[in-house]
């Protein structure tokens, strides 16, 4: 990340340029994809005005902050864009995440969802059945509900389980 300091009205001694060089580096943590920071220091009669404006790919932040001491300023600059980054770097994380979502889970969510779908399903005997030979058979297999001969009538039933526990049993005429 290259550091540019521009000094309006005001000396720029070393002491000065360092300290900001060390604040405005501790950026580059935050973030990897600084590549300019320019940093603007302003007196105005009593005031201490400094402008940070970093430039990263696709983005720019600007933080403002005017006090009475040059360093006061430099400080509230810097911890002012540094909440800027955490709070990008949070998006940016959650666009990532909701990409994940909309590609993955979504799809995987809709298709579950999704109304007027037949899906075949496996849950029948193929030898007949008395209707108690079903209902262990839903038992041991945990299945929700059986479709079989039944052995007694010769007709085909289906026995389902309810949600208090009890059996259901359908029995077709065909």
């Amino acid at each position: 990340m290259e550091i540019l300091i521009t000094g309006r009205n005001i000396g720029l001694d070393d002491s000065l340029k360092e300290y900001v060089n060390k604040r405005m580096s501790k950026l580059e943590r935050l973030h990897s994809n600084i590549h300019e920071c320019e940093v603007i220091l302003e007196e105005e009669k009593l005031r201490k005005n400094v402008e940070v404006i970093l430039h990263m790919k696709g983005n720019r932040l600007v933080a403002k902050e005017t006090s009475g001491d040059i360093y006061t300023s430099i400080d509230n600059a810097s911890d002012n864009i540094q909440r800027q980054l955490r709070k990008l770097k949070d998006k940016m994380g959650a666009r990532r995440n909701r990409g994940v979502i909309d590609r993955f889970v979504m799809p995987v969510f809709r298709r579950k969802r999704a109304k007027g779908n037949i899906t075949p399903m496996e849950n029948f005997a193929h030898k007949p059945m008395s209707p108690e030979e079903a209902k262990l058979e839903i038992e041991v297999f945990e299945h929700d509900f059986i479709m079989f001969k039944n052995s007694e009538t010769g007709k085909t039933n289906v026995l389902f389980k309810k949600g208090d526990g009890n059996y259901g049993l359908i029995e077709s005429d065909f």
